[in-house]
């Protein structure tokens, strides 16, 4: 099958990895000149646990470049730059592609769907962590808890679905795909929730649950994700709810980790606020749910966002 993955972040990397060494046609797509240089020039660097590779991979700064129709074009760019990723990449779409996407949050299905079939659409979550350790050079966090997880709009399980769990599966990592993928797109929703946290007090997981009241916080914060998703009509199984005792992280080597919304804000980057903490608070209100934790990190954050320059 032939995969492009558009952004060739972090995430975007160690997936295009997973699947190139699964024996898939691959092409990350990304518009950083430098970084598309030093991948063609160097491959990938990959670590992950113990481990450490080289992987020579397909690289090009615009979809265009590529000049040929893919099977899947896998989006894991920010939620923010969803809207521009997906008009550039129409030209590697044909009649069957399916249009998949792996981001955090919620909101970016139908950001796609204005581009293109949403009977094509695949969605779900990637349930590990990833880090941009330098160009080109990728450490993956990935433990006994590590998934990925999609399904489609279409609620339905294809043979072309089942071969893409295949070749995403040959990494090691479980990969689940079933009809219904909501439940896991809101807990991996509730859990990223609270990654503004960290960025806000400036610690890593570890480093802010070892302080007192900052699980009080968490737990308020994820409280009231779930509730917006039962008032969905989402429901939840019990083995969902109780990995790791319903705490966050939900893996232990991510104790040491700074999420993505949090190295944004240190690195005083745009964040994927929007499709998280904006994107509930938002649906509470559609919903009648009061999510005041939620509403309170989303302004927060928007306001850093606009006064970086002028921060202490």
């Amino acid at each position: 099958m032939k995969f492009a993955v558009i952004g060739a972040g972090a995430m975007g990397s160690l997936v295009g990895a997973m699947l190139q060494k699964a024996g898939a046609e691959v092409w990350l797509v990304d518009s950083n000149e430098a970084l598309v240089k030093h991948i063609q020039a160097n491959g990938l660097k990959i670590s992950i646990n113990d481990t450490e590779e080289f992987v020579k991979i397909n690289v090009a700064q615009s979809p265009q470049a590529i000049g040929q129709k893919m099977d899947v074009i896998l989006f894991l760019v920010k939620g923010c730059y969803t809207e521009a990723a997906a008009q550039s990449a129409k030209c590697l779409a044909g009649e069957k592609t399916y249009i998949m996407t792996l981001q955090n949050g919620i909101g970016n299905v139908e950001i796609l769907a204005e581009h293109y079939p949403r009977e094509q659409i695949l969605y779900g979550i990637l349930e590990f962590a990833g880090k941009m350790v330098a160009m080109g050079q990728v450490q993956g966090f990935i433990g006994k808890n590590s998934k990925i997880c999609f399904g489609s709009t279409q609620k339905i399980i294809t043979e072309d679905m089942k071969a893409i769990a295949d070749l995403l599966g040959r990494s090691g990592i479980r990969v689940i795909v079933q009809e219904d993928i909501d439940s896991e797109v809101w807990i991996k929703l509730r859990n990223n929730s609270t990654n503004v946290v960290f960025g806000l007090l400036r610690l890593t997981m570890g480093q802010a649950l070892a302080v007192t009241g900052t699980e009080e916080l968490m737990q308020a914060v994820r409280a009231e994700v779930m509730a917006v998703a039962r008032a969905r009509g989402i429901w939840f199984a019990e083995e969902q709810l109780s990995i790791n005792g319903g705490k966050t992280p939900i893996n232990p080597e991510l104790y040491a980790h700074l999420p993505s919304t949090a190295q944004d804000i240190k690195n005083k980057n745009k964040t994927e606020v929007e499709f998280i903490n904006g994107a509930i608070y938002r649906e509470g209100l559609r919903l009648g749910v009061p999510t005041p934790h939620n509403e309170l990190l989303y302004r927060m954050v928007k306001i850093i966002e606009a006064s970086y320059e002028r921060q202490f």
